[in-house]
């Protein structure tokens, strides 16, 4: 089976929580209503790819690659912690 890589809305939400961002803050920097980023946060929705590496790239200042590799270790350690 294929490694599709880590959901969108997780890779926003470890790279977020890693930099001290409110979701609040990313939704209005990038001009979305909250309960979308909320949602995408979640994995009830998944964010379009141009999203991801806009948000990653202008808002994080993190280039994806490196947001994919916060996303995995960050679901590595939820793995771990039970």
């Amino acid at each position: 089976m294929r490694d599709h890589g880590p959901h969108g809305g997780l890779i926003l939400k470890a790279v977020r929580e890693q930099i001290g961002f409110t979701q609040e803050q990313v939704a209005e920097m990038v001009d979305i209503p909250l309960r979308t980023y909320q949602r995408w946060e979640a994995r009830q929705s998944e964010p379009e790819f141009g999203t991801v590496f806009v948000i990653c790239e202008c808002v994080f200042k993190v280039e994806l690659l490196d947001a994919i590799t916060i996303a995995r270790e960050y679901e590595s350690e939820r793995k771990r912690a039970g």
